[in-house]
């Protein structure tokens, strides 16, 4: 028989792969920018999102916030990389205009 605290684990760990993958699934719309060396018509609203989520979540599994949120700490940390690196990719390759107001939501976040 597990225990509560098992079973407890098992879940986040299985939360953590399911949100790795997640995090992930923008590779190949990423992949078709790279190649393209431009943006195309894809918008940055969903990545720029996604990197909000990760730094709010990443400051609540903080030990100074919430103690033993191991998990929630390590997925969001790794999401906010992966995020970042999406960003990064979207500004080198967007047009001038949408550059800026990348830059300037990423400030107000």
């Amino acid at each position: 028989m597990v225990s509560a605290d098992v079973a407890r684990n098992i879940v986040g760990i299985i939360g953590n792969v399911i949100s790795f993958g997640l995090f992930l699934s923008p590779v190949p719309t990423f992949w078709r920018i790279y190649k393209a060396k431009d943006v195309e018509e894809f918008k940055p609203d969903p990545y720029l999102a996604t990197l909000m989520n990760c730094l709010l979540w990443f400051f609540y599994g903080l030990p100074v916030v919430h103690p033993n949120s191991t998990l929630v700490l390590t997925i969001n940390g790794i999401g906010l990389v992966i995020e970042g690196a999406y960003i990064i990719m979207f500004i080198i390759y967007a047009a001038k205009n949408t550059r800026w107001k990348m830059l300037g939501v990423l400030a107000i976040e």
